[in-house]
């Protein structure tokens, strides 16, 4: 039998037919005409070259091709309708799921608080993986689950269909070591350009931060460049370097670290970097388990519905 050409709607009459064992109930339970039921079941024995079922008194009893087959069709129907089917759902508390996470490394600090805060379940694993080139193309080819991309990024049409969400949202401030000889408050064009600049890697031209350096008329001397936005703050001690850092972690680390932060004398972007996925995703029920960790106000809209 070809199975290209097999009606699966018959195949479910065909269920219920043998179950009931009576067009007239048979047709009841599948919500169709009795006529239509006759005709299904006439369609069937033409497929399966057999009789099916016949009567016997007000009954109708299988052929023994009937009978061999019954089981493993209830089986069948019951697999597709529980495995193919069915909405697919998402418990974390019960299913093992393992999460890959391509991120910056200022994205990935307040990021692991956000995922690991709480009671994550024990089957759930969290990995992040560093943001380059290798893992940008592992995400275009949907292996990795969600990427934490800077809003420059984006601004490139390859990233026009995927899907996004505000991860992170922050101001970028001036800073140099508390013994630095400079004693101001401000960070001027003139500070920027006497010092030199403990620079990270991304505040290149091709990013929203340099660019705007070269707009404010900045002629910055680099001193040092780091591809880790974590080092910055340490690196600066016992230096006559000055950087640019954001906000929240130059406030957090100014004690720790020594640092006096310079509130800028221009404008600079805000930094903003966004959770990146396949529009694909988007319905997944683990994806969106995994988006409401990222959202602290979804966590808390996950955690009340399941109260």
């Amino acid at each position: 039998m070809d199975l290209r050409r097999v009606d699966l709607n018959l195949l479910v009459v065909l269920d219920v037919l043998l179950s009931e064992r009576n067009v007239t109930r048979a047709a009841r339970r599948l919500n169709m005409s009795q006529p239509a039921t006759s005709t299904a079941l006439a369609r069937l024995r033409k497929q399966f070259d057999d009789p099916l079922l016949v009567k016997s008194g007000r009954v109708l009893r299988p052929t023994a091709r009937a009978e061999a087959i019954a089981a493993p069709l209830r089986e069948v129907l019951r697999t597709l309708e529980h495995s193919v089917l069915a909405v697919p759902t998402f418990d974390p508390t019960t299913e093992s799921r393992t999460f890959t996470i391509m991120t910056s490394d200022y994205a990935e600090i307040g990021l692991l608080r956000r995922l690991v805060r709480g009671n994550t379940p024990a089957a759930i694993r969290f990995d992040l993986l560093p943001s380059n080139a290798v893992s940008l193309e592992a995400f275009r080819r949907s292996e990795i689950d969600l990427a934490v991309l800077p809003e420059h990024v984006l601004e490139s049409l390859e990233f026009e269909s995927f899907r996004r969400q505000l991860l992170v949202s922050d101001r970028f401030v001036g800073a140099v070591w508390s013994g630095h000889p400079y004693a101001g408050t401000k960070l001027t064009r003139d500070v920027l350009g006497r010092y030199p600049l403990l620079s990270y890697a991304q505040y290149s031209e091709e990013a929203g931060l340099g660019r705007a350096l070269l707009r404010a008329g900045v002629v910055a001397r680099i001193g040092a460049t780091t591809s880790n936005l974590a080092a910055l703050p340490c690196a600066l001690e016992s230096t006559r370097m000055v950087t640019l850092m954001p906000e929240r972690m130059g406030r957090k680390l100014a004690e720790v670290a020594s640092l006096r932060i310079l509130e800028p004398t221009f404008e600079l972007p805000l930094l903003r970097e966004f959770a990146v996925w396949h529009a694909e995703r988007d319905e997944d029920p683990a994806h969106m388990w995994l988006r409401s960790q990222l959202d602290p106000g979804g966590r808390r809209r996950v955690a009340a519905q399941a109260v």
